[in-house]
């Protein structure tokens, strides 16, 4: 009765660990991405101006025009990139909606699609449902799970036709540094490749490197869509709201595809994006202010527990240890953590192959939690080891 590609798009690893848990009021939960942070008082001002000034009907398959001419000044101002509102812009259902279009209107059967491993589960679902081959490129921990641009040049095909480029990257918290984004870049002008970059986290840096972003390189802006999502920057993760950007040929075919799938993004959501994209940005420092802080405390603790050897993220707010030590498997190991300390971690294998032997915790959640859960773990984990 159902189609194939129901077959081909694996259901997240991830559900199967956070549905254990719903509910559960004992469970130090630290896995799901979700700022503990509400949504800045601005932007929720905003949407319910909105509704009462009238702005509740269609839009734009792209979006309200002043919205993405608002957003259009966020690009400029944050990224470096020069995008025309009317035309190089498009409005999605977050970011996942903006990477499902992307690869929707770039990808065809058979192309080959480079993706980082570990990675954010959805980039592989995504290649899949499209029809592409997923070509997984290691992110190492002793490159700081930075991907490097001899790595993508191994993986380089006539078939190649993409990359997906996560930084900082979930689940791992790599950064790519910008001299390997800017050879990553030369590489796909040289073999006439496209890119999808996926900036989610594009706030959540702790190393001193300015970041560069990949779509706003000489030569790239036609062959790249950014992603740049509200979920994360703003603590709108409900909200489903993000903006991407590239040539007018890609976002044209994205738009006329919006336009059969969802119509567009809520009408709503797109004024409180608007807000967020012009209004005032301390929100976002003192939510990267206290993420440094607990990225500082997760480190420390993890990496003096007996067994972890912990490499301290460059981005995001995960931590990424190797636990292979222990001599369980990642998956078997969440489950012996749950079951003893009632820590919700997540097995490495959920991002992809290469993720095996290590966990993923997320730290969006407060110090009193973080030192309760390191409390436990410290309890607990060692014992494995004698």
């Amino acid at each position: 009765m159902l189609a194939e590609r129901n077959i081909d798009v694996p259901a997240s690893e991830i559900r199967k660990v956070y549905n254990n848990i719903i509910g559960r009021t004992d469970v130090f939960d630290m896995t799901v991405g979700i700022p503990d942070y509400d949504t800045p008082q601005h932007i929720k001002d905003a949407a319910k101006r909105a509704i009462d000034e009238g702005y509740t009907t269609y839009t734009h398959n792209a979006g309200y025009i002043e919205v993405r001419e608002a957003l259009a000044e966020k690009l400029k101002r944050d990224n470096n990139i020069t995008a025309d509102p009317a035309t190089e812009l498009i409005c999605t259902a977050g970011g996942m909606g903006a990477l499902v279009l992307a690869n929707l209107v770039m990808i065809d059967p058979g192309d080959e699609v480079i993706y980082p491993d570990p990675g954010f589960v959805s980039h592989y679902a995504h290649i899949k449902l499209a029809g592409g081959i997923p070509v997984p490129v290691q992110l190492k921990k002793e490159n700081d799970f930075g991907i490097t641009a001899e790595d993508v040049a191994n993986l380089i095909t006539p078939k190649t036709k993409m990359i997906v480029l996560n930084s900082p990257n979930n689940p791992t918290g790599g950064v790519i540094p910008n001299k390997e984004l800017k050879q990553i870049a030369e590489l796909c002008i040289e073999n006439d490749i496209y890119v999808i970059a996926d900036e989610a986290y594009e706030k959540f840096r702790y190393i001193n490197e300015e970041p560069q972003f990949i779509g706003s390189f000489e030569g790239m802006k036609e062959r790249t869509v950014s992603i740049f999502s509200f979920s994360k920057t703003y603590a709108m993760t409900g909200w489903r709201i993000a903006v991407a950007t590239g040539s007018s040929e890609l976002i044209g075919a994205m738009t006329k595809l919006q336009e059969h799938i969802i119509a567009m993004p809520t009408s709503i959501a797109q004024k409180a994006a608007e807000a967020a994209a012009i209004g005032p940005q301390d929100c976002v420092n003192e939510m990267l202010n206290t993420f440094r802080k607990r990225r500082e405390i997760i480190t420390k603790g993890l990496s003096e527990i007996e067994g972890i050897e912990l490499h301290p993220p460059g981005g995001a707010f995960y931590v990424f240890p190797d636990v292979s030590a222990y001599g369980v498997k990642s998956y078997d190991l969440v489950y012996k953590i749950l079951n003893a300390t009632n820590v919700a971690t997540l097995h490495g294998s959920a991002f992809g192959k290469y993720g095996e032997g290590f966990l993923r915790l997320c730290y969006a959640v407060s110090t009193e939690r973080i030192n309760e859960a390191l409390s436990r773990l410290d309890a607990y984990l060692p014992k494995l080891l004698h």
